[in-house]
């Protein structure tokens, strides 16, 4: 997530969402889901990735990988390219890549839900390497994995998967995504942004929709899920507090009227250090936190398309 924030939110590997101090239980998850999660993850946290600082090698060898994983989804280009190149003050000389890929959907397909994660970290500095597994190589491999749940369960909406660049500049790459036009935001009915999901014991999600929406009563329906609503956090430091709205790149939607839901993780000891890794990672701990995201999709739908049929 970005330097002056971190904490994400959401939820899962689940638990009786009724007491956030209850033990989280496992789902039985297939071996190839944990091997595919696993193996995204331990290439975009690898040494050639070299941390993924943006006009970096490891940058470039890191959205390059990106692209093929997403044409071997099945994902489709975005207005004939997987890349959306953009300039911004604050990468001077250096060019950024945000990654897209496509899935059209079956009923309400001039409609988009954009899934987004940022891909982009903090590089190398001396000998330190910021590989940044946490932060947020889940992200990314956990976007994937719900693209390929989709892929096998056709979604109503179309949906937009973006691995999105320079977030931990400002939110560059979801910010120019929508100044350019790239994508029209008057036709994206919901954002899903994804960060840092993968070693908090519990996550948090925060959304746009009211308390008293019905989405929030769904939420904490899901079998075996450990999920926590916040709003803002402590930092890992306790020195100032995350707002989460403004953490990660959902926020480039929020402050248009899109609706969003952010999903990730508080600071840990790690949190921008070269012990962000992915030995410190679990993989059932990780998996199981992908079957529920792949579920809490579903409802998000339902949430849009109950109000497309409000709106019209």
């Amino acid at each position: 997530m970005r330097i002056l924030l971190s904490g994400l939110i959401l939820l899962l590997t689940g638990c009786q969402i009724t007491s956030s101090s209850r033990p989280c239980k496992s789902f039985q998850v297939p071996d190839a889901i944990n091997h595919q999660l696993m193996d995204d993850l331990t290439i975009l946290a690898s040494p050639k990735a070299n941390g993924r600082r943006t006009g970096t090698r490891g940058h470039k060898f890191s959205y390059q990988y990106i692209i093929e994983r997403f044409k071997g989804i099945g994902l489709a280009q975005w207005n004939n390219s997987y890349i959306h190149r953009f300039s911004h003050p604050k990468l001077k000389q250096k060019i950024g890549i945000n990654v897209l890929g496509y899935l059209p959907g079956t009923v309400h397909s001039n409609k988009l839900i954009v899934v987004t994660a940022h891909y982009d970290h903090l590089g190398g500095q001396g000998r330190n390497v910021y590989l940044g597994a946490d932060d947020n190589a889940s992200g990314v491999a956990m976007m994937m994995a719900l693209a390929t749940h989709l892929t096998r369960n056709s979604p109503q909406f179309s949906v937009l998967f973006v691995a999105t660049d320079a977030e931990e500049k400002g939110l560059l790459g979801s910010e120019q995504l929508i100044a350019s036009k790239t994508i029209d935001i008057n036709k994206v009915v919901f954002n899903i942004n994804l960060d840092m999901v993968a070693r908090a014991k519990r996550l948090y999600y925060l959304s746009s929709k009211p308390k008293n929406d019905i989405l929030h009563q769904q939420i904490k329906q899901i079998e075996q899920t450990c999920l926590i609503s916040r709003r803002t956090h402590r930092s890992f430091s306790n020195t100032k507090v995350i707002d989460y709205k403004k953490a990660s790149d959902h926020f480039s939607f929020a402050r248009l009227g899109v609706d969003y839901i952010f999903i990730g993780g508080g600071q840990h000891a790690d949190y921008h250090g070269v012990g962000d890794n992915v030995a410190r990672i679990s993989p059932t701990h990780f998996s199981n936190r992908v079957v529920v995201v792949n579920q809490l999709y579903a409802l998000i739908e339902q949430s849009a398309i109950n109000s497309v049929e409000e709106s019209n």
